[in-house]
């Protein structure tokens, strides 16, 4: 896990690999109290939590950081049992007197290597 102050604009953080299993789509489907009307298909916003989840493991952010937005765009259905491989890159760091923001771009391929989810999301943290 990296520090958000060692971080520059350009670092790639460590890919992460997931692999859609039924368990997991169905812990996402009672996180958020909804299911999927299509049972064979990951719901995209599981792919897309999975994939700020890799962000979040990677990083050590101090206490009082907040999600503050995010911009995905999603290319292809990925079925239940698929693997995904989610990266990101920091695009974007500035630094004020009490606060800084963060913005990493997000890419998550499946196990065929296609593009499932482009975007980027935008974190505030205490300085």
């Amino acid at each position: 896990m990296i520090r958000y102050e060692e971080l520059k604009v350009g670092y790639e953080l460590p890919p992460v690999n997931y692999e859609l299993t039924p368990s997991i789509i169905s812990k996402y489907e009672e996180a958020v109290e909804a299911h999927s009307p299509v049972a064979s298909f990951a719901p995209p916003f599981a792919i897309a939590a999975y994939t700020m989840k890799a962000v979040s493991q990677s990083i050590n952010m101090p206490p009082g950081s907040v999600h503050a937005s995010q911009e995905l765009e999603f290319f292809k259905p990925v079925t239940v049992g698929s693997r995904i491989c989610c990266q990101s890159r920091v695009v974007q760091k500035l630094s004020r007197t009490k606060l800084s923001m963060l913005v990493i771009e997000l890419t998550t391929f499946d196990q065929d290597e296609e593009l499932v989810l482009s975007g980027k999301t935008t974190l505030i943290l205490p300085n």
